[in-house]
């Protein structure tokens, strides 16, 4: 037994802490079963595990689905018939803009296009692209709504709503970003069509756009010409009121700020002025004139006769002294220069008297003068205080006059402007590209519809790939979904077996009758398959100090692969030169005999009544030396499940001595209680679980059927679990997929 031990060793792998901390079921009984070896899988990130799991697990049906709508979007997209789009741009000029105005005059345009920064500007005019007005222009300048080629169909005409939905439809209109540009498209079957539909779009919008303009400006004409005719009469009339108070008031002006009242107010005091500077210099002159001193009066007068005349007297006076010291007085030519000097000293006060006269006359008109200006100015004066009260209300009619006039003059040149500009076709909106027909068809795009089609098939796919996972939840499909409902350790997974599947890797042959499940242990030694029975039963063997001697393999409900897990188990057992015997105790559903080929004629039926004895009922498999199979035979019901339930034990405590090792197929736990009756005699309990077929809650019943009887159950066996699980990695990534393909050949 030592040899035995030694071989399946070599699969095993040392238990794992989550492994040996499982803790019992609520409710459970005391578990006579240490924990089991897990020999698959391992720790990984929940989420992502379940993620990548289920996409994997799905793949196919990814790929389906991706396949599907990949082929529907190209057929559709290759029967689509072309269309061709045509696009032209127009551009909006702001109030701001330089140049935006026809030779220079200001633009009166009432329109929104106000702010350069007004983004709402912009909208405007593209929202104005998109009314159903000018959508019916076009229809209307091109004779849309016979045109084929535009409504498709020429039997009748359509009604002005289909007409309008047929233009909006292949319309698109939008702001070239960072520009002032609006592109305008057009989508048709006809690329001259959409390039006549986009160019006459444009140009309807443009006059369109003229003749609002030319509307408001006529408007903005009209009310400029009423309101000129009732500033002409306000400027006149408060003209003419201004002229009449400026006359009744004496108030005439001799310029923009004055009159002639201040005119001789001001003149008056300059006169003064200058009256009293000549009064006070011709004082001095009186006052000088007064002494009778001819030295002083030749200071007011120098260079005149008097001052001759005092030279004379001057010259003579010193003649005189000069021949008194020389003559004498008596010589006649002193008599004669005394004479003369007399009738100078005559001239001279005669010409002083004269002086004097002069300027005593010349001062009295001076001081008579400077009166009569200050007597002027003051009555002046008096004038132009009274003037001061008529001014003010004169210079209110004459601010009056002068804002009417200036309204007047503003508003009339206004409409000067406007009449002139108004009368050439300017706009703030012009065509700067017109639509030529395009070459190639903008509709159907195939590559991008395929590459969009693509993704969206990916991701849709992954949507149902996780709907289809959600939908299954109520069933196990993974190892560690079955795990959290267990308190039974794992002993193993088995990949998906299925013949139909040829030339996938890891999958059972078809050829040369290796397509039985059943025997994938004998036919297949080497594949993924037969390895995991070994790994199942290498955990099994280890789970106990002593190996088992009788194996019993159930199941919840049937059909979950417990006659398939039985005969590899017993094929493997029997491989290491044990005697074994496999046992099919399902007498409702016998299936050993069938996954085996075997004649039913006997059998553990026919032992139970004693008929035979057990030498004569085995079959031996010529194949599998060591391998002896106890079929069914030809069951009676009910009395042969009575008999067998009644006398198992004593069947198995005979076997015992016959043989190594004793492998029972039993009936599944929920339906009949053969299997849980028998469970008691068994050394080991394998319960088989069917992956995406056993549910939850009959797998969580199972396992309380047994513990409730005490059933020595050594753990639990994932059947048919999908390939691309998690829980044959490492087997792929330890053979290689070169290897795993030669393992599965056979080769």
């Amino acid at each position: 037994m030592s040899r035995h031990f030694d071989l399946m060793n070599r699969g095993a792998h040392p238990p794992t802490g989550n492994q040996l901390a499982r803790p019992a079921r609520l409710g459970a009984g005391p578990q006579p079963n240490p924990p089991v070896v897990q020999i698959l899988g391992g720790e990984e990130d929940p989420l992502a595990s379940v993620l990548w799991r289920t996409v994997r697990s799905r793949r196919w049906t990814i790929a389906a689905f991706t396949l599907a709508v990949v082929a529907i979007v190209g057929t559709v997209s290759l029967l689509m018939k072309p269309k061709y789009e045509a696009f032209a741009r127009v551009v909006v000029v702001y109030k701001g803009d330089k140049d935006s105005s026809v030779l220079g005059f200001k633009d009166v345009d009432t329109s929104l296009l106000e702010d350069p920064e007004d983004h709402a500007a912009i909208d405007t005019q593209i929202a104005i692209l998109k009314t159903d007005a000018l959508g019916l222009q076009v229809v209307k300048d091109l004779g849309l709504a016979t045109n084929p080629k535009f409504t498709g169909s020429g039997k009748s005409t359509p009604s002005q709503e289909t007409l309008l939905h047929l233009f909006q439809s292949g319309l698109t209109i939008s702001k070239i970003k960072g520009t002032r540009l609006i592109e305008i498209k057009f989508l048709a079957r006809d690329p001259q069509l959409a390039a006549n539909i986009v160019n006459t779009l444009a140009n309807d919008y443009v006059d369109e756009y003229y003749h609002s303009r030319f509307q408001i400006s006529s408007q903005v004409t009209g009310f400029l010409s009423d309101q000129l005719k009732e500033l002409k009469a306000k400027v006149e009339d408060s003209q003419k009121r201004l002229v009449d108070y400026q006359r009744d008031n004496g108030i005439l002006a001799l310029g923009d700020k004055e009159n002639i009242v201040t005119a001789t107010l001001d003149d008056l005091n300059k006169n003064l002025t200058a009256a009293e500077a000549d009064r006070v210099q011709k004082e001095v002159a009186y006052r000088l004139a007064r002494s009778g001193q001819p030295e002083l009066l030749e200071k007011v007068e120098p260079g005149t006769v008097l001052t001759k005349l005092q030279t004379q007297e001057t010259d003579l006076q010193a003649q005189i002294a000069q021949s008194a010291v020389q003559l004498g007085p008596a010589n006649p030519k002193m008599i004669e220069l005394s004479k003369q000097l007399a009738q100078v000293q005559k001239s001279l006060a005669a010409e002083s008297k004269h002086i004097g006269d002069r300027i005593t006359y010349e001062y009295q008109g001076a001081v008579n003068r400077e009166q009569m200006l200050r007597n002027a100015l003051e009555s002046q004066k008096h004038a132009a205080n009274q003037m001061n009260a008529s001014t003010v209300q004169a210079d209110i009619l004459k601010h009056e006059f002068e804002t009417n006039r200036a309204l007047y003059d503003d508003l009339f040149q206004k409409q000067k402007e406007l009449a002139i500009s108004s009368s050439l076709k300017s706009s703030n909106i012009w065509i700067v590209d017109a639509a030529r027909p395009p070459d190639r068809p903008s509709e159907p795009k195939i590559l991008q519809n395929i590459a969009l089609s693509l993704l969206f098939g990916v991701f849709g796919g992954v949507l149902l790939a996780f709907g289809l996972e959600k939908m299954n939840e109520k069933t196990i499909t993974t190892l560690e979904q079955a795990q959290v409902l267990s308190s039974f350790p794992a002993l193993g997974a088995v990949p998906l077996m299925d013949g139909r599947r040829s030339g996938a890797s890891f999958q059972l042959a078809v050829t040369n009758g290796q397509g039985n499940p059943a025997l994938v242990s004998l036919m297949q030694p080497l594949s993924m398959a037969a390895e995991s029975y070994k790994a199942v039963l290498t955990s099994l063997l280890l789970a106990r100090p002593t190996p088992p001697n009788v194996i019993m393999v159930t199941s919840a409900l049937p059909q979950e692969g417990k006659t398939t897990v039985s005969t590899n188990l017993a094929i493997l057992l029997a491989r290491l030169r044990r005697r074994v015997l496999l046992v099919d105790a399902d007498l409702r559903r016998p299936r050993v005999h069938v996954a085996l080929k075997l004649n039913t004629n006997g059998g553990l039926a026919s032992l139970l009544h004693n008929a035979t004895p057990l030498q004569e009922k085995v079959i031996a498999c010529a194949n599998v030396p060591n391998l002896f199979v106890l079929p069914t035979g030809t069951v009676n019901l009910p009395e042969d499940a009575e008999l067998l339930a009644s006398n198992f034990k004593d069947l198995v405590d005979s076997w015992r001595g016959q043989f190594d090792h004793i492998v029972i197929d039993t009936p599944p736990v929920l339906p009949v209680a053969d299997g849980v009756r028998m469970s008691v005699e068994a050394d080991s309990v394998v319960l088989v679980v069917r992956a995406g077929q056993t549910a939850r809650d009959a797998f969580v019943r199972a396992q309380d059927l047994l513990l409730k009887v005490n059933a020595p159950v050594s753990g639990f066996v994932l059947n048919a679990v999908q390939l691309d699980a998690s829980e044959f990695r490492y087997y792929v990534s330890y053979y290689g997929q070169e290897t795993s393909k030669r393992l599965q050949t056979g080769a």
